[in-house]
């Protein structure tokens, strides 16, 4: 059949079913039957109906589009996130293009400047801390929504875990385990508010169980890769035995990976010469080489709760900024163990 530039109510009414059910076939969405979604899309398929969904926003001034604002894809928690993300806001009928900045504040602020321009319903910023992006968002007016990130002139909703409580209960467990020499390895706390509040919980648990803060036992890197966790193992152990803490806590479990994989390369026994704990609790952690005690974000809580805020505000059921904060949970495993010589 020739090609012909239908309408949904055209098509529905074709059919015999309302434009929702065609939308819900269209877009794989729950509610229609295996039989009706497969007649509709062998029709729509016969006809050669696809919708231009540019221009169905611009004609209703709303859309189903979402963008997705992502670091780096690369980092097993932030594909996660997108990907239950993505799972959820699909189930509903929206559509979710994934944006990866590569941490640049420019890439940002242009993803954000895209979305505005090409009319998108939502931004879901899972991002950096940059300036850039902090003088953009004060100009949407678009709804946005951040998850697991804040940045210092944002007043929005958003999704978050309680990162000062993690620092806090990983290092308590350390404390617990009688360790009373622990570092800290971070990527840049400029960059990172989950990061720096980690840190600030590190610190308020040593100060309540009045143990000593060293400087020399903590570093700060440019990022939170597999190979910084690598570099930082290198730096570490280039230090005099003095100079070296009993347990660690790295910002994420990449960087912690990355670190025990040059432990495992140079013979160093973990939890036996030293206990690691990290953040995240990504798949890998649990794999039986790794066995990494870590604090979990819960990212498939996270997901599900910035999609369903993100359905509130793109259809204005929600009006009022809300913010979510979920509490984290000790996950233990076996990189942490009693300090070496009790």
């Amino acid at each position: 059949m020739k090609e012909h530039s239908y309408t949904i109510a055209e098509v529905a009414k074709m059919l015999g079913v309302s434009p929702s059910t065609v939308s819900r076939a269209m877009n794989n969405s729950p509610g229609v039957s295996k039989a009706v979604r497969e007649k509709i899309l062998d029709f729509v398929d016969e006809i050669g109906y696809h919708p231009n969904t540019i221009a169905q926003s611009l004609s209703r001034g709303t859309s189903n589009m979402v963008a997705l604002i992502l670091g780096d894809i690369r980092n097993p928690f932030y594909s996660d996130l997108a990907f239950y993300i993505q799972r959820h806001l699909t189930e509903q009928g929206y559509i979710v293009t994934t944006f990866n900045s590569e941490y640049d504040p420019d890439k940002e602020a242009q993803y954000m400047r895209i979305a505005q321009q090409y009319s998108y319903g939502g931004i879901i910023l899972v991002t950096v801390n940059s300036e850039a992006a902090d003088k953009y968002l004060t100009n949407m007016d678009i709804p946005l929504l951040m998850v697991n990130r804040i940045t210092s002139n944002y007043d929005g909703s958003l999704v978050v875990t309680d990162n000062f409580q993690a620092g806090y209960i990983a290092t308590r467990h350390l404390i617990n385990l009688g360790h009373k020499e622990i570092g800290f390895i971070s990527g840049h706390h400029q960059s990172s508010t989950a990061s720096y509040d980690r840190y600030r919980g590190f610190r308020q648990a040593l100060s309540n169980y009045h143990l000593e803060y060293r400087e020399e036992y903590c570093s700060y890197n440019k990022d939170w890769r597999l190979e910084t966790g690598y570099q930082a193992a290198e730096e570490y152990f280039a230090k005099g035995a003095d100079s070296r803490p009993t347990a660690l806590l790295l910002a994420n479990d990449l960087l912690a990976i990355g670190f025990m994989d040059y432990c495992g390369s140079h013979g160093i026994k973990i939890p036996d010469e030293l206990s690691i704990i990290s953040f995240d609790n990504i798949e890998y952690a649990n794999l039986s080489q790794i066995q990494l005690t870590t604090v979990s974000q819960h990212v498939e809580l996270m997901s599900e709760e910035a999609a369903r805020l993100m359905v509130s505000l793109m259809t204005k059921s929600q009006v009022e900024p809300k913010r979510i904060i979920l509490e984290p949970t000790l996950v233990i495993r076996k990189t942490t163990g009693p300090c070496p010589g009790m």
